[in-house]
């Protein structure tokens, strides 16, 4: 059976503040981690608990060697979220076409990676 990509809520005393998810879109053996938090929300290291739970649960899949976080360059806070986790900048590219640019981004992609065997020494 082949695993398919996961959403999740993040809430706080019942109300949705944000989600997350892992999504199947980096070629084998890998997976994306995304997460997105209300600008109330932001500033109390709940983005960074939330992407250290979705990496702990990518590397307890059967599967997976590798997580991915991509982030527009202009994304300062999320650059941050990824290397507190201790993830490495892998590359830089220009953004995939794929719509309306984010409010603030510059249109280049940070690819930021992280083993499993790294994640397993932190």
């Amino acid at each position: 059976m082949r695993w398919c990509p996961r959403s999740y809520a993040v809430t706080t005393a019942g109300s949705v503040i944000g989600s997350c998810g892992l999504m199947r879109r980096i070629g084998p053996g890998g997976l994306e981690a995304g997460y997105w938090l209300h600008p109330g929300w932001t500033g109390r290291g709940l983005a960074t608990m939330t992407a250290a739970g979705l990496v702990d649960q990518a590397f307890h899949l059967a599967g997976p060697d590798r997580v991915e976080i991509h982030h527009d360059a202009a994304n300062t806070a999320g650059g941050a979220v990824a290397r507190r986790l201790g993830f490495t900048e892998a590359e830089r590219r220009p953004s995939p076409d794929t719509g309306p640019a984010a409010p603030g981004g510059n249109g280049i992609d940070v690819i930021r990676r992280m083993t499993a065997q790294q994640w397993a020494e932190r």
